[in-house]
């Protein structure tokens, strides 16, 4: 027993004494290479030499192009190719080995060794800076940096004022380059784009718009029938002179019946009549002597005639057939007036406010509605049936269910001998065919009558020959409403007493 103790003690002796020998000559084998296990960059090494492995390597990185982002959406694309860009692990593998025991490969049996390693990047960087350095953003341009465009009003335009600095846009490719970045955006980087030295004429430029914008900078807002119009910068902006108004400008003489026509507001000073020798253009704006905009008074007037002309008796009619709004506000009189505001008044106060630069104090100013008007709810007066004439126009309109049946054009009272037809909201009291209209000075037969109110009717009128346009101002009837026959008869035959009757000037 004793004896075969020994000898299987001496076969494990000598088993252990050869798996040492082999364990020495593979850590020898592995001075020259990498020991067993190790991976590195995912590339399995073992036994590989340096150049072996770094070969493997260098195939493997993935080389990109270097993308340069500047102003204006330009780009410049810098190859690999372009720079004789090149990558080696040499370094790293070699110190590797160095640092390595490889008579320690044991370890790794039991725990893969993997490294990951970065390359060492060399590239031309006198061939790199030369390309960027040819880019044509470094190309010299003439480049106007402010300018006065015309939008919703009149606005600078400030975006051409920076130019490119090559010196730092050269450090921050080189920088940029060097940390491996594969796209650098020029301007996002700081001092890559210095602003551009304002020229004199820019600086001139810039007190332009200065005055422009203290002008143009309204804060008054009017308020008409529920609706607000805002004299804001799109407004304002077209009552200051510029180059083009200066022919006519100067042509425009006072005018008592036109006001406005012939004034201008310069500072706070009102100017009658102008002449060339007194206006000095600069950048295409008009300015007197002592440097002020010049300002269109009749421009002015016009704004506010237009809201008079706008918002009368037809616009509440509108509005009420699209279904927008029921008031309908017209003007009682028979004297051929149908605005509903005053803007006379108005007027003043907004040559005042300009003069007095108080006009960019944010203000909402009531349009005065005038004396003698008729409001009333159409949805309950009118309905969706009901005859309108719209006498500023000469029209008359019949509609049915609240779409138009029949429109034709009318005569109606001579408002230059005061017989104009009177405004308002009436209803058809009776219909006659063939019959005999009386008045003091005359006796008119007519084929069809419709009764709207106390002697005034809508009848034919076989002695006229045209109807419509402005001929009820000197050769307008009595107070009634004069319609050819043909259209007339067709309206008699349909409407019945009752329907409502609107109107309006």
């Amino acid at each position: 027993m004793k004896k075969g103790i020994k000898i299987f003690g001496l076969f494990l002796a000598i088993g252990l004494v050869i798996l040492a020998g082999l364990y020495v000559l593979l850590g020898y084998y592995y001075t020259d290479g990498f020991p067993c296990f190790t991976w590195i960059n995912g590339i399995y090494c073992t036994g590989k030499t340096v150049e072996e492995l770094n070969k493997e390597l260098v195939a493997q990185f993935e080389l990109q192009d270097f993308t340069i982002k500047a102003a204006e959406g330009k780009k410049l694309v810098i190859t690999p190719s372009d720079v004789d860009l090149k990558v080696d692990y040499t370094a790293s593998l070699d110190r590797f080995l160095e640092e390595s025991n490889p008579y320690a490969w044991g370890i790794n049996v039991f725990k893969n060794l993997i490294i990951q390693y970065e390359p060492d990047i060399t590239y031309d960087r006198a061939k790199l800076l030369d390309k960027v350095a040819a880019w044509d953003i470094f190309e010299e341009k003439e480049i106007r940096s402010v300018t006065i465009v015309r939008g919703e009003g009149y606005e600078l335009v400030n975006e051409l004022n920076k130019v490119p600095n090559k010196e730092n846009i050269l450090e921050a490719v080189n920088l940029s380059f060097d940390s491996g970045k594969k796209i650098l955006d020029l301007t996002e980087k700081d001092g890559c784009y210095v602003d551009l030295p304002l020229s004199e004429k820019d600086k001139n430029t810039l007190k332009i718009f200065e005055k422009l914008d203290d002008v143009q900078t309204c804060g008054i807002t009017y308020s008409v029938l529920g609706t607000e119009i805002a004299a804001d910068k799109s407004v304002v902006s077209d009552w200051i002179l510029t180059d083009r108004d200066l022919s006519d400008a100067v042509l425009e003489e006072v005018d008592k019946k036109t006001p406005g026509v012939g004034l201008f507001i310069a500072g706070d000073r009102e100017i009658i009549n102008l002449s060339e020798e007194s206006i000095f253009n600069e950048d295409g704006f008009l300015f007197d002597s002592d440097g002020n905009l010049l300002i269109s008074e009749r421009k002015m007037y016009e704004f506010l005639k237009n809201i008079e002309d706008t918002y009368d008796t037809s616009w509440c009619m509108e509005n009420y057939r699209n279904g927008t709004g029921t008031e309908i506000v017209l003007r009682d009189n028979s004297k051929g007036k149908g605005n509903l505001i005053e803007i006379d008044d108005e007027f003043d106060y907004l040559k005042a406010a300009f003069m007095g630069n108080t006009h960019k104090k944010p203000v909402t100013r009531d349009l005065a509605v005038v004396d003698g008007i008729i409001s009333f709810d159409a949805a309950e007066k009118l309905g969706n049936t009901y005859i309108e004439v719209d006498m500023g126009k000469q029209e008359l309109h019949y509609y049915v269910d609240g779409e138009i049946n029949m429109e034709f054009p009318v005569v109606t009272g001579n408002i230059n001998r005061g017989r104009g037809t009177p405004a308002g909201i009436y209803n058809v009291y009776n219909k006659r065919y063939h019959t005999y209209l009386r008045g003091v000075d005359y006796v008119s037969y007519v084929n069809y009558w419709l009764g709207v109110n106390k002697g005034v009717g809508i009848h034919d009128a076989n002695w006229r020959s045209k109807f419509g346009e402005e001929i009820y101002k000197r050769d307008g009837s009595h107070g009634c409403i004069n319609c050819p026959e043909s259209q007339v008869s067709q309206l008699w035959e349909v409407v019945d007493v009752g329907t409502p009757v609107v109107l309006y000037y």
